[in-house]
């Protein structure tokens, strides 16, 4: 179309080979100055970055006039497709600005750290906020009522965690060539929404957890070995550590709930002052009065709450000073968030110490909300690894603005287990050594 039309506009003979017949019976007329009144597509084209020179201007008024109708036609067409050239283009250049815009500014922004700071949308923000706070709400509901309203909470969490889990690793081709196959996949996420509530119901002693996890992972491999003409290894593993990590870890966030003081805290618990508080003592006895503040709903409550601010803070300070990147796995991390989250985490804890009158000393709180920050990012970093190493970015869509369960519940995942082996390892030679 270009050729046609510089053809046109430079005044060349075609050779009667290659002409039709209907323009090898005519004579070019005479191409001095066209009339000034015509509109030169030719110049426009020039204009919007064709190649086009000076020499080619006109070239449509030319060959209109020059060449008959069936020169005319071709022109007319080369005409409208130079008209379309031209409006697309035009357009062209202001998304182009933009996008180098944004791509110039995020390199500035990145090339020295090679930190990515992601932008979100006001709307998503606000979906964001908005469903976050409607799963606080009803979880600090289960966690208040306790017993088995928790326990089922739980058993939801661990069945979405696995479904989400089981889909992850069907798409690791590379890291996992040969995956679970789909019955085994439908079989532990089964028998990982079972978990809880049989650990609930036999007392959630820590040995009824070590029996779960082992007779799951029999079942599930026997039954392997049974129906596959050629198992592999990596079968085997990846069904095991789904057991544990969407089975069994969940299930320590239950024990956590069902602690209480002992005979012998209690009555150290009782010669000291700092032990009151107004909230506590003005909980309502509809919701079990006082008393139903035990060890297990506090530290429970601790957690949640330093996990949510070790989130918020992380991001603030992130977004705010963040320079340094944590970690390669995680781009988005950085080490001033990381301090900043760990601040905000042993704050929160400290401040909920005070709160709700719990016992313990103020370096064994600020401990915990160690304990739980450390939990809580390897969790993030250990969900972050399964997302790249299946190509996805998030887990699932279940939650509206924050993605799937795990993208939400990752944090959680170790900070259950973590908390309950402090309080009841650590922190009871502490009462009874060093009040701290």
């Amino acid at each position: 179309m270009v050729a046609m039309l510089h053809a046109a506009t430079a005044g060349v003979v075609v050779p009667a080979a290659s002409r039709s017949r209907g323009v090898a019976r005519r004579t070019p007329v005479s191409r001095d100055v066209p009339d000034a009144n015509v509109k030169c597509h030719g110049a426009r084209l020039g204009h919007g970055g064709t190649g086009l020179g000076p020499r080619h201007v006109c070239g449509g008024a030319r060959g209109r006039v020059g060449f008959g109708a069936r020169g005319g036609d071709r022109v007319a067409a080369v005409n409208g497709a130079g008209d379309a050239l031209e409006a697309r283009r035009s357009r062209e250049p202001k998304r182009t600005r933009g996008v180098r815009a944004d791509a110039a500014a995020a390199d500035a922004g990145s090339s020295d750290s090679g930190i990515v700071k992601p932008k979100v949308s006001m709307g998503k923000l606000q979906l964001r906020i908005a469903s976050g706070v409607t799963l606080a709400m009803a979880g600090l509901g289960a966690i208040i009522f306790g017993g088995w309203i928790w326990a089922i909470v739980m058993s939801l969490t661990a069945t979405l965690s696995a479904r989400e889990y089981f889909q992850m690793i069907e798409t690791m081709p590379s890291e996992l060539p040969h995956p679970p196959p789909k019955w085994a996949l439908d079989m532990s996420i089964v028998l990982c929404a079972l978990f809880i509530p049989v650990v609930y119901l036999a007392g959630a002693k820590q040995g009824h957890i070590t029996m779960a996890v082992l007779g799951a992972f029999a079942a599930v491999g026997l039954r392997l070995i049974q129906v596959e003409s050629e198992p592999h290894f990596s079968k085997f593993t990846s069904t095991l550590f789904g057991i544990i990590y969407c089975g069994a870890l969940p299930a320590f966030w239950v024990k956590l709930r069902m602690l209480n003081f002992s005979a012998a805290s209690t009555a150290i618990y009782q010669s000291l002052q700092s032990s009151r508080s107004a909230f506590v003592n003005s909980w309502p006895s509809a919701l079990g009065g006082p008393e139903a503040w035990t060890t297990g709903l506090i530290v429970t409550v601790i957690c949640v709450a330093c996990i949510i601010a070790s989130d918020v803070g992380a991001y603030a300070f992130g977004k705010t000073f963040g320079k340094h990147r944590l970690i390669a796995v995680s781009p988005n991390k950085t080490v001033e968030g990381a301090l900043g989250g760990l601040t905000c985490t042993m704050a929160t804890a400290y401040g909920l110490r005070w709160l709700l009158g719990w016992h313990a000393g103020p370096v064994q709180t600020l401990v915990l909300g160690a304990v739980i920050f450390v939990a809580a990012v390897a969790g993030d970093l250990m969900e972050s690894v399964m997302k790249r190493n299946a190509g996805m970015k998030d887990s699932g869509d279940i939650i509206p603005g924050h993605g799937g369960f795990l993208d939400r519940f990752d944090s959680y995942m170790f900070t259950g287990i973590a908390a309950y082996f402090y309080v009841v390892t650590v922190m009871p030679h502490w009462f009874l050594g060093m009040m701290l």
